[in-house]
């Protein structure tokens, strides 16, 4: 090229035939803690034993009192990959049921305290499981597996304001179980969680696809019903208290009964509030008249 003629620069553009890539990549063992002091943190199970535990010498450290020192052992061999209880003082839970030896699977879930919840994945591709699950626990309960406060609040904010707009009404059930402490003291926190899980698995199952359930703290649920009056959401509440009083819990061969309190607020005709956050205050204090005139009943 003629630098001092620069018309005679000659652009060229050059094709190739990219071919696939070869995945040489191995399946890997996973596992990736959605709750507890490890939140967040991906973990490759490599071949052979690995051990969970608060203990010092453990090779994945919790530092958690309400795990044992030794909790869990997990081998990872010829393909498979075997969790083990070591005896601990509250179980290792497999997706909710106590186990003492267990193949795992893919998104498999463990839970060894009422605060510490894992997930195993074997997968190949990380990235894309660690950015999923990354963003499940930004709005998923580890616990119950619905929706958390902080995604409940996001989703309310928007359907209160599109409800005022529309004039379609919407309602909001408050729900408590009462005497939670007494469960948790009498049969442990991880049977507290069982009923946690099932009681969020019911109130799914009654509600609609387009309705929102989430955990709001502790024991406390609540529910975003679309399109639904005051007379509706009184309906939809009396079956979910009415079937809840007459369901035996089960944990370990123990049974359990509960029941739930529950309070209502509806933006409807003549019962508007100022702000999505009158709109929660009003059915918690419903909530709260339900307690205090008995439980097991719901105020609207």
């Amino acid at each position: 090229m003629d630098k001092k003629n620069p018309k005679e620069i000659v652009e060229k553009t050059i094709i190739t035939k990219v071919t696939k890539l070869d995945d040489i990549s191995q399946k890997k063992a996973y596992i990736l803690f959605l709750s507890g002091p490890l939140i967040g943190k991906l973990l490759q199970l490599n071949e052979g034993i690995t051990i969970i535990g608060r203990a010092t010498e453990a090779d994945i450290e919790i530092n958690d009192a309400r795990i044992s020192r030794h909790h869990v052992r997990i081998e990872v061999a010829g393909g498979k990959v075997i969790a083990s209880d070591m005896g601990s003082t509250n179980g290792t839970f497999v997706n909710g049921v106590r186990i003492s030896k267990r193949e795992l699977t893919d998104g498999d879930k463990i839970q060894i305290s009422s605060q510490i919840v894992f997930k195993f994945a074997f997968q190949d591709k990380t990235e894309n499981i660690f950015h999923k699950e990354l963003y499940k626990m930004a709005i998923i309960d580890p616990v119950t597996n619905i929706y958390n406060k902080r995604y409940f609040l996001e989703r309310l904010n928007e359907e209160f304001s599109h409800a005022r707009r529309t004039k379609i009404p919407i309602s909001i059930l408050m729900i408590d179980i009462d005497f939670f402490k007494k469960v948790n003291d009498t049969h442990g926190h991880l049977a507290g969680d069982m009923i946690l899980q099932k009681l969020a698995d019911i109130i799914k199952q009654k509600i609609r696809n387009e309705d929102i359930i989430a955990r709001y703290g502790g024991e406390e649920f609540i529910s975003l019903l679309r399109g639904t009056g005051k007379e509706g959401a009184l309906v939809l509440a009396e079956r979910i208290r009415l079937f809840i009083e007459g369901v035996n819990f089960e944990f370990e061969g123990h049974k359990i009964k509960i029941t739930i309190s529950i309070g209502i607020s509806s933006l409807e005709p003549g019962a508007d509030f100022p702000t999505h956050e009158d709109f929660i205050k009003a059915a918690d204090e419903k909530l709260y008249y339900s307690k205090e005139h008995g439980r097991n009943r719901t105020s609207v």
